[in-house]
């Protein structure tokens, strides 16, 4: 297993995979993989699950050996049910464990979980610290710039992550009730890097690797985590890697690349789903990289139009078959479609049912 330092490493100056509800499933965390992030997160794994042997909890939680380094991220409301539920997943040999600290969904916030715990900075700091405790590898945190009270600024949140022993922050520069139409605000990022000693992960508004270089450079990150800005784009982590300061469609692959690249990942959810989960997984990613070309909305129609997974997967080859090209970086539909995306793409990767407990 690695060591805090180890990961710190591994992972400067580069891009992480953000954990996304219905969306960080094992195919897209290859892809994703195969372009060059640095590390990668499950789907929310709920502790409360995991402990009642619930099989999507379970389901959540598992992934590759090709797969490392990855963490998996758990949801929790209580520091037994945190540190028990460490203790049965250690056998799966993550490389950390991340905690849930900043989901916003009401349901998970009513049950004492995610968001809500940066109104209670003394449970908070009693859930990461029974995770450190229970685990043998290194704990990491999610947390938002803030929860509802005011009074708990990101300042606070982070002193209190390092002192119950998260190795790694994440911070989301949006408070619990902002809408992803606003723009996160940046500077939380770097008050918190100056609150701690432990490295801080920039989360917010990165849709390219000129975002991603920004980030670093005003906040003092160490290293971005990408949730939007690579769905349909996953190429945004090579960019990222290789230290490039561009937009996604300056160094988009050519058509027939993403052809191949949006099949193959249509094909690989076929295979680890079955078509009856996988279709609903199939037509969104599909949608997501189909945006940035001319006629996407044909695609839509013909992806509803169809039941049939093989059908989905012969119908996005198609639409990437040379006659759909990519629309011009200054074309208003490319902007108002991105602009849609930015603001609706959560409902998307949200939509599935959420993790018991």
């Amino acid at each position: 297993m690695m060591e805090p330092a180890d990961i710190i490493n591994k992972i400067k100056g580069k891009g992480i995979l953000a954990p996304m509800l219905a969306t960080t499933d094992i195919p897209f965390r290859n892809v994703c993989r195969n372009y060059g992030a640095a590390l990668t997160f499950t789907e929310m794994v709920s502790a409360a699950g995991i402990l009642r042997a619930a099989s999507t909890s379970y389901r959540n939680a598992v992934f590759t050996p090709e797969e490392h380094p990855i963490g998996i991220q758990l949801v929790a409301a209580e520091p037994d049910k945190t540190a028990a539920a460490i203790r049965e997943l250690l056998p799966f040999k993550p490389d950390l464990f991340d905690i849930n600290c900043g989901c916003p969904n009401e349901r998970i916030c009513e049950a004492g979980a995610g968001a809500d715990l940066l109104d209670d900075l003394p449970r908070f700091a009693s859930i990461l610290r029974a995770a450190a405790n229970a685990s043998s590898v290194p704990i990491s945190v999610k947390i938002r710039m803030r929860g509802t009270d005011t009074r708990q600024g990101v300042r606070d949140i982070a002193r209190a992550s390092e002192d119950g022993g998260a190795s790694l922050i994440t911070v989301h520069a949006r408070s619990r009730n902002t809408p992803y139409d606003v723009a996160a605000r940046w500077e939380a990022i770097a008050e918190a890097v100056d609150a701690v000693s432990v490295p801080v992960v920039g989360n917010g508004d990165v849709f390219s690797s000129a975002d991603a270089a920004r980030m670093m450079r005003e906040t003092g990150c160490t290293a971005v985590m990408v949730a939007r800005g690579c769905l349909g784009t996953p190429w945004i982590f090579d960019d990222i890697a290789r230290g490039r300061s561009c937009g996604v469609g300056d160094s988009a692959p050519d058509i027939a690349a993403i052809q191949e690249l949006a099949t193959g990942h249509l094909e690989s959810m076929l295979r680890e789903f079955g078509a009856f989960r996988a279709i609903p997984r199939m037509r969104k990613h599909a949608l997501w990289y189909a945006r940035r070309f001319d006629g996407a909305n044909e695609l839509r129609t013909a992806l509803f139009s169809h039941d049939q997974a093989t059908e989905i997967i012969d119908a996005v080859g198609r639409f990437f078959d040379g006659s759909h090209p990519p629309l011009p970086q200054d074309h208003p539909l490319l902007h108002e479609t991105e602009q849609r995306f930015r603001n609706r793409v959560l409902y998307w990767t949200t939509g599935a049912v959420l993790p018991e407990g």
